[in-house]
Parts: structure tokens; sequence; C-alpha cells
């Protein structure tokens, strides 16, 4: 039996009128899918004995052949584990999520994500995943400068570079106020890769590396383009690693954040469940939600 027609899709988004969904419901549209926007705050389960809906505006969400995760748009816990329930739904209703909701969730744990990138053998910086304050103090001192991360989020949004003698010295209020602003009770702390001033950014579709650039400059240490970094062509083989690193989560469409140090050896930072590529389409000379619809439109 060859590949399923895809006649019905959703883009899960909580911002429906970006450029990404927008274009990608264009696409979608051109190759004769009938496509909506699934905005996740308008839709409503009900759930009796012998019956279980999902709907928005009286659509009936089961009958979608193939739902595109765009952004979760969660940020508090109640929102988060409702549209996290949505999408497991809609999975078992028979619609096609991508990323799958395990794939999401493992991703969204960025010490969940690390353990998979160690375990499939990919290159990663040393890095100290840790509840205790003493615990990460020790490591900043043993590898300072360090980074220290959230152990969820996106966008770069709590990233910092641990450098200036000051907050080596009052490392444990440091610390602290981290967690309490971004950690929440757990630590991420990762040897720094000294770059020569860019990281890559590696789009994976389906086992494929689609597109690449390389993300220039930033506010701090992040390089994420909504955070300031500009884009420009990728030179550097990234293609194979970033296939694995993508088949490390079992993620169909994947971001992944690659950056190459001084000597030339590259390591893998990041993976996103979720990637934005408005500034991988600034170098790319094809449309990527094409291709993505393109590949797509067959389950």
């Amino acid at each position: 039996m060859g590949p399923k027609h895809v006649a019905k899709a959703g883009l899960f988004s909580s911002d429906p009128w970006s450029r990404r969904a927008q274009d990608l419901e264009e696409s979608l549209t051109r190759l004769g899918i009938d496509t909506i926007q699934v905005i996740p705050w308008k839709v409503t389960r009900k759930g009796s004995t012998n019956s279980h809906e999902i709907k928005m505006n009286d659509v009936d969400l089961s009958l979608l052949d193939l739902l595109i995760v765009l952004d979760l748009g969660a940020n508090d816990i109640g929102t988060f584990f409702n549209r996290v329930g949505l999408l497991s739904a809609l999975t078992e209703m028979g619609v096609n999520v991508i990323n799958s909701v395990s794939s999401i969730l493992l991703m969204r744990n960025k010490a969940e994500t690390m353990r998979r990138l160690v375990s499939a053998g990919l290159p990663v910086p040393e890095t100290l995943i840790t509840e205790s304050i003493d615990d990460a103090a020790a490591f900043v001192g043993e590898h300072f400068p360090c980074v220290l991360k959230p152990i969820t989020g996106f966008g770069g949004l709590g990233v910092q570079l641990i450098e200036r003698d000051f907050d080596l010295e009052h490392i444990h209020d440091y610390l602290k106020f981290h967690s309490q602003m971004f950690g929440k009770g757990a630590y991420i702390l990762q040897e720094y890769v000294k770059s020569p001033g860019y990281d890559i950014r590696s789009l994976v579709m389906d086992g494929q590396t689609i597109a690449t650039m390389q993300r220039v400059g930033g506010e701090g240490i992040a390089t994420n383009i909504h955070r300031g970094g500009v884009p420009r062509k990728n030179t550097l083989d990234v293609a194979d690693l970033s296939i694995r690193a993508a088949k490390s989560v079992k993620g169909r469409l994947v971001g992944v954040d690659i950056i190459p140090d001084v000597d030339g050896e590259l390591w893998v930072l990041e993976l996103n469940a979720t990637p934005g590529w408005a500034g991988l389409q600034q170098v790319t000379e094809f449309s990527i939600s094409e291709r993505i619809a393109d590949q797509l439109a067959r389950i």
C-alpha cells in the first residue's frame, strides 16, 4: 500500500498570524490540502462515558489527517499540561501529530535531551545537571568561565555566561537568583565552548538536513535570530551531525544548534522541537515552507 495523501491539516500555534504559520498554510493549501490554523486557547474538549470530542469553532479536530505543532505557547504549568494532553488525545484519535508528544516533551527538557545526545555518541560539551547548589558552584569553580542554562525553556531565555570574577566570588547568590528566575530548582552547567563568533542552526526534516545557516553576534551568549543574531550562509558540513542529533530524539522536524570551537571541532548544544526558520529563509534560495509542506503532504 502506498502513502496516504493528506486531505486535512492543522497548524497548532498560539500565533497563527506569524509569517511561519501563514507561509506554511499557503504552501499546504497550494497542494490541495484543506488547512486550518488551530489556536490552542480556542480548543474545547468534552468527554463523557461514551464520547470524547475535541473541537475548535465547531470543527472536529479528530478528523484532521495531520497536525503540525509550530509552538506550544504554554509558559504556566496548567496550560502546558492541557496542551500536551490535547495533542496526546488527538494522537490517540488517529491524527498524525508532528512532532510527536514524546519527542516534544523530550526536547523541552534540556537534561533529557543531553542524555539522548550523549547516549548517541554525539559531541557535547562537558555538562553537569544537578539540584545541589554546592555541586553547581564547584563545577563553576573548576570550569570558569562556563554556561548556565535553565532545565527547560527556549529562545535562549535564561542562558547565562558566568565570566565575571564578581559572579564567581558570589556564585551561591548568583545560582540562587538564576534558579528563582529560570531554573526552578535544577541547574544545567556546561563547559564554555569558545567559538569563532558564530554558531550554526540546522533544520532537519525526516532524516534530511534541508537548510543550514550561521548566526553571528546577538544579545549576550544567545545568538537566536529574535535576540539579535544575524544570519549568513553556512559553509561548514553539519548535515550528518544534524541528522544524527534529530534521530537521537526521534524528531521529524527538528532545529539543531551546533557550535564550532576555535580549533574547528563541532559541538551539539541544543535541539528544538518547534523550530522557526525566518533566519534560515533569508539565506536559503528555495521556500522552506514549501519544502516542508511537500514532505508532509503524504503520510
